[in-house]
């Protein structure tokens, strides 16, 4: 029944990206609080992320920039008085304050409810103990271990669980210090220094390191109706982070009894944990017989529930949404472009979907490359398809740094090298295993080496099959024709060939040949519904159309990286929020399962797809759209683009034309907006870096620059302008300066406002930004809105980077931006 006692409710946000959460949370926090307002429901969102989408949609005064912590928890809700508070899409963090806010009967005594998550299922989030009871008591098998003093203990265990064991040393500040042990003789050597006055006890653990890992994503409302949502495989075993793991959905190897037993097992916890809304499970289970363990139990939602929805096309936030308010799940009518469906639905796929990891290391390669239980993805790209070896190879192509459509190459690795990376794998796994079986090793000791299902191997053979034949079959239709089905480029072809990319698409066009687009939805073809997200196949029935006559095309980043990371998306959502404001109607292309601007109530249509030319230009040719935006400068993308000179293409922030030579040392600068017509100038910005000035090590920023007087302000106002007027340079500019040891300023550059401090510009003035740039470029702009500046603000904003330093386990004392994982921001009044 719906719950009309809430009319108020505190969403806890989750603060800045790092790794493991990325713009997912953010996302769903906005699904959420569209949801809730479609229920009459208002909306309180605290957050401390200037990255969030939520902060920005929710009005001004209903939210709160401050850090998730008990102290700032609490004061808000004393001051807001909500009647419910929401910590399932806040991450780790909120989960824990809301504990702690329940333990000490602070919740209760000021009648505020935690919806999303029961207190049972509350108790049990990183709780190993809590979990294993759970376990027990729903009848499901959890991996033995057990609490030892001595060697002989640790003996007596193993008799009873057998080899291989983990040992866990207890209460030592080590905590890296674990070991798998397959013997007795490795079991006797560790134990010698296992037990000694730090460490007295010891856990003895069975290892499940070589098991299959197997995920499920399901939902349940208050009168225990429940459905699976999905079942996501990873193709790496136990050992390698889910996280770092390449991930297929649906599940592929497992037998129907294997995959019964663990969706049972799944609706067994739900049951037992009284959940109202989502939970994700983690397996191990045995590639032998039938023997599984449940390792995790995530009643929140993540990153594999992010995945799940896309891949699905399930509205997992929405449904969860009305759970949490009483709704049950054959009440909840789903948004209309289900056709009338009820959220009871079940889903069936006719597609698959894989998703593949990318890294840091190209940005810290201090860090270890090694992949083990210890998360260092930064971000992931998927690829969809009919079969596995086309969604698979979308997925690779994608997540390569490289912006061109090209593979690269392990054929440098000599043998031993090869075999060591087989065992111990690296981020580039998924190379490597192309490499093993372009050499000829046999499916057998591939799987015995990586633990890893003979069945992919062969997917990749096939793979490798397709390969030679665009190799020794160039520039025929049957081999372009092969080569799209198994999900290559025209671009891989091209680069192949040594020919330009449109000669490869001349060849099949002049046959009438183009690719179709299928819907990503959860009925498997079988119910009618107009759901507006689309992959491509070169299949004969096509399910996109053109949209309109005047739509809009923004091109997403593609999987998230270091740098400008979590900002880049949420620019991407901003552009699509505003342009749909405008009267475009908008299409996004992305292929970030995570991705906030994939929120399918930010933009019109949105297609997960590689982003390369040769896909871009499938899609510009079905949509034809009037613009074509392109936020962040991605250069070769932009040259590539530009030869095409019929396409209105423009890149956000502006990509000016003339070099950009910037200086070493910075202290402030100033930033402006520049039309054909006037200056205007918006706002002094002091520059912070732990280095020297050094600009490379900018990564705090202070709004205003309140040591600047207003004669010095004044005098570099002018000189500024002069720089611009010489530059004819438009959009958002900042002009950089730098402060000398006798206390005077010198200008010493110019360069188009970043992503990261775009956003941070309209966080600090109130005034969205990225709406006055998209405005400009669509000949909307009203320099009215300059007025509504209050260059006496009595607030100053600050925003400071974080890294993934700790995360990676590695020291460094300076990070630069090109490290930068995400942001805080804080306002404080003026003294």
């Amino acid at each position: 029944m719906f719950n009309n006692e809430i009319k108020k409710v505190l969403i806890l946000g989750s603060g800045p990206s790092s790794i493991g959460n990325e713009t997912e949370l953010d996302s769903a926090a906005f699904q959420m609080m569209v949801a809730l307002k479609r229920n009459g429901i208002k909306t309180l969102i605290m957050d401390n992320n200037p990255f969030s989408l939520t902060m920005t949609e929710i009005q001004s005064a209903n939210t709160f920039v401050k850090e998730i912590n008990l102290k700032n928890v609490l004061e808000v809700i004393k001051k807001s008085k909500p009647d419910a508070i929401i910590p399932t899409v806040g991450g780790l963090r909120a989960i824990h304050i809301t504990q702690e806010l329940m333990n000490q009967g602070i919740l209760r005594n000021l009648n505020v409810q935690v919806l999303g998550i029961s207190e049972a299922a509350l108790k049990t989030v990183n709780d190993s103990n809590r979990m294993k009871t759970v376990i027990q008591q729903s009848d499901e098998p959890c991996i033995p271990s057990k609490i030892v003093n001595n060697e002989s203990e640790a003996f007596d265990v193993v008799r009873q669980i057998g080899f291989p064991v983990i040992i866990k040393p207890i209460n030592q500040k080590d905590s890296v210090k674990r070991k798998v042990c397959k013997n007795t003789d490795e079991l006797s050597y560790f134990l010698e220094n296992a037990f000694d006055e730090q460490n007295k006890k010891c856990i003895v653990e069975k290892s499940v390191v070589g098991f299959k890992q197997i995920e499920m994503v399901g939902i349940r409302d208050e009168n225990g109706t429940k459905i699976l949502v999905n079942g996501l495989e990873n193709v790496d075993a136990v050992g390698v982070h889910s996280g770092d793991s390449i991930v297929v959905s649906p599940i592929q190897t497992l037998t129907d009894i294997e995959y019964q037993n663990l969706r049972t097992a799944t609706f067994k916890i739900m049951e037992n944990l009284d959940i109202v809304g989502v939970c994700h499970l983690q397996f191990a289970l045995s590639a032998k017989d039938n023997l599984y363990f449940i390792t995790k139990i995530n009643p929140l939602v993540n990153q594999s529930t992010a995945f799940s929805a896309r891949a699905t096309g399930y509205p997992l936030v929405y449904t969860c949404t009305n759970l949490m308010l009483g709704k049950q799940l054959n009440e909840i009518q789903l948004p209309e472009k289900y056709n009338h469906l009820t959220a009871v639905m079940e889903p069936s796929l006719d597609h698959i979907v894989v998703k593949i990891p990318i890294w840091p290391f190209e940005n810290i390669p201090q860090a270890s490359q090694r992949l083990n239980t210890v998360m260092k993805s930064v971000g992931s790209t998927i690829g969809v398809g009919r079969t596995v070896e086309e969604a698979m190879l979308k997925a690779l192509r994608s997540s390569q740094f490289s912006p061109r459509d090209v593979l690269p190459s392990m054929k440098d690795l000599d043998n031993d090298e090869l075999i060591n990376r087989l065992i111990h794998p690296q981020s580039n796994r998924l190379l490597v295993l192309i490499e093993a079986i372009r050499r000829g090793y046999q499916v057998d000791d591939l799987e015995e080496l990586t633990k890893i299902n003979q069945f992919y191997f062969y997917k990749l053979k096939k793979l490798l099959d397709v390969e030679k034949l665009i190799v020794n079959h160039p520039m025929e239709l049957n081999t372009i024709e092969h080569a799209h089905q198994f999900g290559f480029g025209d671009g891989m072809m091209a680069e192949t060939w040594n020919i330009p990319i449109q000669k490869v698409r001349d060849i099949y066009h002049q046959y009438n040949e183009y690719p179709t687009y299928k819907s990503i939805e959860s009925s498997a073809g079988e119910l009618e519904q107009n759901i507006e997200s689309f992959y491509s196949s070169f299949e004969k029935e096509n399910e996109s159309h053109k949209e309109s006559q005047k739509t809009a095309l923004v091109i997403g980043r593609g999987g998230n990286k270091l740098g400008p990371n979590t900002a880049a998306d949420y620019y991407t959502a901003e552009v699509l929020i505003q342009l749909h404001k405008l009267g475009y109607k908008t299409v996004v292309m992305n292929n970030n399962p995570n991705a906030l601007s994939l929120s399918p109530q930010i933009s019109d249509k949105q297609y997960i797809e590689p982003i390369q030319l040769g896909d871009i230009l499938n899609i510009i040719e079905l949509e034809e759209p009037v613009r074509v935006f392109v936020p962040g400068n991605r250069h070769f993308l932009m040259k590539q683009l530009k030869k095409y000179t019929e396409l209105n293409v423009q890149i956000l922030p502006p990509d000016q034309d003339t070099g950009v030579i910037l200086p070493k040392n910075v202290s402030y600068a100033l930033n402006f907006f520049v039309t054909n017509d006037n200056n205007y100038f918006i706002s002094s910005e002091k520059l912070m870096s732990n280095l020297n000035n050094d600009l490379d090590h900018v990564t705090n920023y202070e709004m205003p620059y309140i040591d600047l007087d207003s004669h010095q302000l004044t005098k570099n106002i002018k000189e500024a302008s002069l720089h611009i007027d010489q530059s004819n340079w438009i959009g958002l500019v900042q002009i950089l300066f730098n402060e000398k040891d006798n206390g005077e300023s010198e200008y010493v550059g110019i360069r188009p406002l970043r992503l990261t401090e775009t956003i941070f510009l309209s966080k600090a003035t109130g005034i969205n930004w990225i709406r006055e740039l998209v405005k400009f470029y669509t000949k909307r702009f009203d320099s009215k809105i300059i007025d509504e500046l209050n260059t006496n603000q009595n607030r100053i904003a600050t925003m400071r980077a974080t890294f993934p330093f700790k995360q990676l386990n590695i020291h460094i004392d300076h990070g630069n931006s090109s490290q930068e994982i995400g942001a805080k921001l804080k306002f404080r009044l003026k003294e």
